[in-house]
């Protein structure tokens, strides 16, 4: 390791600095002088993007070719800093009136974050299971922070299980992986499947395991049973970081796998794929309509969700067409944004003593609060895919990447799935603005900057994203394009003499 690779690392040293100061300054503040502590960890989140930014162009390997820094990377590190930035926000309130206004909370989510930002930069097996973990133990953390909660300590519990079962079964396909061709670098190890010197059904069941260790970190189905009870338990505002974070940085993992790893086992995967995606999206789209909690409805929303993405994953089996990895990473852009306001609506509520995240307790709520009511709406019409919001472009772009690779009749499935998913969210509308409240309702506790700043943040992103798709759009299709390839024989070289040193894609 020399200075190249220090540097390389900056954005993500940052987040771990400022995780640690807060944890070292909250036992020197007084009870009631903690507020405003989660500025301590949006600053550095926000200079971590600027940093990222500007080194956007630089396409390099480090610490021997473990990580990698290019457009695909900074994309997502990018997106993850800024889904971390709104996830502080909406919960320092929340935080207060449940007495857990700790310092511990924000270095969590600091620490979840840097793991994924690990993750989605790592072009090695090693590297990227390192941060596989450190995003996973500071998620089981965080699903437990009410730690006097009982439902709070059975989501912790039962999120630990299985992710553990999840890491498993990803160690045992890399295990294969490496078994069968010596070496832990994504490119080495599709160069050497490539030539043959992987058996078939070595790859068969490495392939299997992995996709089922991913299907357990994104909820998909069979899968997903962890996910609504896991929602429901965590705090809220926990529960609206790991709905869409986590995803997002496995998704980004994913596509590296099978772009640089498995691309010759398309055969193989493709088909699970579509198979998987069907049955996520039958699974979240009808569960979902029979939940009466918001929590669960939204954890139901977001496994159907996933069952989408997967359908773009499909298509790249069978076609080569870039365009719907782009899709996707727009559609993880719109997703983040709409599920994170929609859940920072409900811990906005909550600030409401008999708030019990039922249905019915948002009844009638328009007349009492008008704002809430109206940027809930926003959510829920992007979330259901109506134009303009963001959630219709990106259920556009990715539909018609699925349709421009020849699997016409699988898009018209995920059509079919996201018109019964209209009924749920609709109808969380109908109650907001069409039903008598039951009671009256009471006056919310106090107002929240942090609050007010986090759901404006998702509100912004959700409308921008939608009248304005081309910038972020544009900035998918680039990330894609110059995705790492993998060095050129003579970069290796140069590359094992100057670890840092810049490669040629």
């Amino acid at each position: 390791m020399d200075a190249h690779d220090v540097v390389a690392l900056v954005p993500e040293l940052m987040l771990v600095l400022a995780a640690i100061v807060l944890l070292l300054v909250d036992p020197l503040l007084p009870r009631d002088g903690r507020r405003g502590l989660s500025w301590l960890g949006v600053a550095p989140c926000v200079t971590a993007i600027v940093v990222t930014w500007w080194t956007r162009d630089e396409v390099a390997t480090y610490f021997n070719g473990a990580v990698v820094n290019d457009r695909f990377a900074v994309y997502f590190k990018i997106l993850l800093l800024a889904v971390a930035i709104v996830a502080m926000l909406l919960s320092e309130k929340h935080l207060h009136l449940h007495d857990r206004l700790l310092s511990d909370y924000y270095a969590l989510v600091l620490f979840t974050t840097v793991g994924m930002m690990v993750m989605v930069a790592a072009i090695d097996l090693v590297t990227f299971f390192v941060g596989l973990e450190l995003m996973a133990l500071s998620s089981y953390i965080l699903a437990g922070f009410f730690r006097y909660d009982s439902k709070s300590i059975e989501a912790s519990l039962k999120y630990f299980l299985t992710g553990s079962f999840a890491s498993v079964f990803l160690l045992l396909g890399m295990a294969l992986l490496y078994g069968t061709t010596g070496a832990t670098s994504y490119y080495a190890i599709g160069d050497a499947i490539a030539a043959g010197d992987a058996p078939e059904s070595v790859m068969v069941l490495a392939v299997v395991t992995l996709l089922a260790g991913f299907a357990y970190k994104v909820a998909a189905a069979p899968f997903h049973n962890w996910a609504p009870d896991v929602y429901q338990g965590s705090p809220t505002p926990a529960a609206a970081f790991l709905s869409v974070a986590p995803k997002i940085a496995v998704f980004a993992t994913i596509i590296r796998f099978l772009t640089h790893m498995l691309s010759q086992q398309n055969d193989i995967w493709a088909p699970l794929f579509i198979v998987i995606a069907i049955g996520t999206m039958l699974i979240g789209a009808t569960m979902a309509i029979v939940q009466t909690d918001l929590k669960r409805m939204l954890a139901y929303s977001s496994i159907a969700h996933v069952g989408y993405l997967l359908l773009a994953l499909a298509a790249e089996g069978y076609a080569d067409v870039s365009f719907g990895k782009a899709a996707i990473l727009y559609y993880l852009a719109a997703y983040a944004f709409m599920n994170m306001g929609a859940f920072g609506v409900l811990v906005h509520l909550a600030n409401r003593a008999d708030f019990d995240y039922s249905l019915e307790k948002v009844s009638g709520i328009y007349r009492r609060y008008p704002w809430t009511a109206g940027i809930m709406t926003l959510f829920m019409l992007s979330l259901a895919g109506i134009p303009p919001t963001a959630g219709f472009f990106a259920k556009f772009y990715l539909f018609a990447a699925v349709v421009n690779s020849g699997l016409a009749w699988l898009a018209v499935i995920g059509v079919l799935f996201s018109l019964v998913s209209a009924f749920y969210y609709l109808r969380v509308i109908v109650y907001m603005y069409m039903r008598d409240p039951d009671t009256e309702l009471e006056e919310l506790n106090g107002r929240s900057v942090d609050l007010g700043a986090g759901l404006g943040l998702a509100a912004l992103a959700v409308v921008a994203l939608g009248i304005f798709p081309g910038p972020v759009l544009d900035n998918a299709q680039d990330a894609v394009h110059k995705m790492f390839t993998g060095p050129q024989p003579e970069a290796v070289q140069e590359a094992d003499a100057a670890p840092g040193a810049a490669v040629a894609p």
